[in-house]
């Protein structure tokens, strides 16, 4: 029986785990065979402290931070894997490739699930947090079914909107017209994310489409720690 099971591994769902960890025994079910990967916001913050606050100085000098005009950028991947494993440390069950295909509820949350996960399909859990519109779909686009409303269900909506990033050397950037992100990394890469795949011929050495929380734009890591706040709130308040 887990206090709280998190279904979607998002940057918002892993940093309520690691907040919660002390104090509740925690499950993540994620649909894809890593955590946040590929990630779908951008490598930036305007208060670096909130990621240094969490992360070993080891890990830090990993992310490749680099300070910009108005904030710092790092490698969002090596973000996500650096949480996902403190979120292990700290005793958080982690099951990738795995949907959850129905959800009852009697006293306690009854879980279905299938794939790579445990031999029992069914998990038990006392409040299940809802993160599946804030990750990407699974192989062959299948997402979790969460068809079951309840007080004990915690589902903080966002809006979704469709981006395009693109990794270019520095050195090579181009100036870019309709730029909402220009971030550059101490690993001598910019990225650039835009709400649309510019037409100028740009030879990008990584470039990705996808669906992204929004506020104003899409959410830059700071907000997910402000979304990973009120996630702790109400789950403590739930199983107090």
């Amino acid at each position: 029986m887990y206090d709280i099971t998190i279904i979607g591994g998002s940057l918002s769902g892993l940093i309520s785990a690691i907040n919660l960890s002390n104090d509740y025994n925690i499950c993540i079910i994620d649909i894809n065979q890593e955590i946040g990967f590929p990630t779908n916001f951008p490598g930036f913050s305007n208060n670096i402290d909130l990621v240094k606050n969490i992360l070993s100085k080891e890990d830090q000098s990993n992310l490749y931070l680099q300070e910009n005009n108005i904030g710092w950028g790092l490698r969002s991947e090596w973000l996500i894997k650096y949480l996902t494993q403190l979120s292990a440390k700290k005793g958080v069950d982690i099951i990738n490739r795995t949907r959850v295909t129905n959800i009852f509820f009697e006293d306690n949350f009854n879980i279905e699930i299938i794939g790579g996960g445990p031999q029992n399909n069914i998990i038990n859990s006392k409040i299940i947090i809802d993160e599946t519109k804030q990750i990407h779909s699974g192989p062959g686009e299948k997402n979790h079914t969460i068809l079951i409303e309840n007080d004990k269900l915690i589902n903080i909506e966002s809006e979704l909107c469709g981006y395009f990033s693109g990794i270019i050397p520095t050195k090579n950037s181009p100036k870019l017209d309709n730029t909402l992100f220009q971030i550059n990394r101490d690993d001598g890469l910019t990225e650039f994310w835009f709400n649309n795949k510019p037409e100028n011929h740009i030879d990008w050495i990584e470039i990705k489409s996808c669906n992204s929380p929004t506020i104003l734009g899409p959410m830059v890591i700071d907000d997910y720690f402000t979304r990973a706040e009120e996630i702790s709130k109400q789950s403590r308040k739930l199983l107090t």
